[in-house]
């Protein structure tokens, strides 16, 4: 049986592997300050996995946010440094990449590769012009001299960043890819290709607003970007 794309697209964590397969909810340990007790689930286990004291979920829907979500990633990180001595250890950030934003998560390759994805219009970051394709987040700006390699997907990942992508968008852009009348099997391949493209760090959700939920159960300030 061929393998299925699930969970995350880095790793699977030990815990996870060792799930029993009904993925029933873990009783978090119960309160005696009146909070109510929230139940924890394996898949959402590598949010806590994540290093860092200071926790943070930037939430993209489409270009702009995607944008905006890349660019507070960079700065937050940047004036953490500057502003309060800390390194990238200290922070544990997310971006998460979902409905209009979710083909952005995948590689250049993937992007010249399929037809579907060259043709999709949206507005250039930058220059605010209508463009076709081209997955500028992870080659970077059109304007080099104002933002270096690390605002980019790729370059906050060396930094650590983390990201959680839609698993509904992500299956979506999959069966455009396959086509209408694609096999099951055939879109299951479109999505690990997809999974084997993605950005370093990348953890398939089952949807962007359940990692968005989750998140917030996990500690994190979650942010629009």
């Amino acid at each position: 049986m061929r393998r299925r794309t699930f969970i995350s697209a880095a790793t699977l964590s030990a815990t996870a592997l060792a799930t029993p397969p009904d993925l029933r909810a873990q009783a978090a340990t119960a309160r005696s300050d009146g909070r109510r007790d929230v139940p924890r689930y394996p898949q959402d286990a590598w949010f806590d996995q994540l290093p860092g004291t200071h926790r943070l979920f930037l939430d993209a829907t489409n270009v702009e946010e995607a944008a905006g979500a890349v660019g507070f990633g960079w700065n937050f990180l940047r004036t953490s440094q500057s502003g309060y001595k800390l390194t990238d250890a200290d922070q544990a950030v997310v971006i998460c990449l979902r409905h209009g934003a979710t083909q952005f998560a995948f590689s250049n390759d993937v992007w010249h590769k399929y037809d579907v994805l060259r043709k999709l219009k949206y507005k250039h970051p930058d220059t605010e012009k209508k463009v076709r394709g081209g997955n500028v987040f992870r080659v970077g700006s059109t304007d080099p001299d104002s933002m270096d390699e690390g605002f980019t997907l790729d370059g906050l990942a060396k930094r650590g960043v983390h990201f959680a992508l839609c698993g509904v968008a992500t299956r979506g852009l999959a069966s455009m890819i396959a086509g209408a009348k694609a096999s099951a099997d055939a879109k299951e391949t479109i999505m690990d290709e997809l999974m084997a493209g993605a950005v370093a760090n990348a953890h398939l959700m089952a949807s962007g607003i359940l990692a968005a939920q989750r998140a917030g159960e996990y500690g994190y300030t979650v942010l629009r970007g």
